[in-house]
């Protein structure tokens, strides 16, 4: 796999890659790391958010960071599998013609964007949850929304959210960018019916990450 121009020129990647033999090995290679370094994000900040439990109710927490980290896992898939398919119905409007597994891996390079971001996100969050001071709240201020609010402010600055918000926003350009080749080599679509294929997922996605951030906010 040429990571390079697939970064650079995925209308040249996915023009050549189409005419070799199906491979799932790479792009499940792209969605595996994803997922791992998600888990691993999901499963720190659970246990950063976690702290404003009194203690005693830590050990019960503790597992719930742990299916918390197994969920972000699993659902890297999961998107990997739902983007998919619904460009591949969409693309049925548009008259596309190719087979559901090649959709299946063209869609998959297109999580490489998210990746090289967590690169950068996770460094960032460890930087500031590392250092900020979370108060142990009663369970008479777990109760108050008003009070968890602040707290969840404290934890999560403006400042993080604000950066991963941006880095979000390039992100999803950067997927529409790919999956629009990706999906027009592979159901054999013109470029303004691959445009508009892969834009609705890619704007569900981002908007779904979006609202994983902002609210904290």
């Amino acid at each position: 796999m040429d990571i390079k121009e697939l970064i650079l020129n995925p209308n040249n990647f996915f023009k050549n890659l189409v005419n070799r033999e199906i491979s799932l090995k790479e792009p499940f290679i792209i969605v595996l790391i994803f997922s791992i370094l998600i888990a691993i994000y999901s499963y720190y900040t659970s246990s950063v958010m976690f702290k404003i439990f009194p203690p005693d109710m830590q050990s019960m927490l503790s597992f719930m960071t742990i299916i918390s980290a197994i969920s972000a896992f699993i659902g890297g898939f999961v998107a990997w599998l739902l983007i998919a398919i619904v460009m591949h119905i969409i693309s049925m409007a548009f008259g596309g013609n190719g087979s559901f597994k090649r959709t299946f891996e063209f869609t998959g390079y297109g999580f490489l964007p998210n990746l090289i971001a967590l690169c950068i996100t996770i460094p960032i969050g460890y930087y500031f949850l590392s250092n900020v001071h979370i108060p142990a709240l009663s369970m008479e201020q777990l109760q108050n929304p008003i009070v968890v609010k602040m707290v969840m402010k404290q934890i999560f600055p403006k400042t993080l959210i604000y950066t991963n918000t941006l880095i979000g926003f390039a992100v999803t350009i950067w997927n529409l960018y790919i999956w629009t080749y990706a999906i027009k080599y592979a159901r054999n679509l013109e470029l303004k019916k691959a445009f508009i294929t892969a834009l609705i997922p890619t704007v569900i996605f981002g908007l779904y990450q979006l609202y994983s951030l902002i609210k904290f906010l």
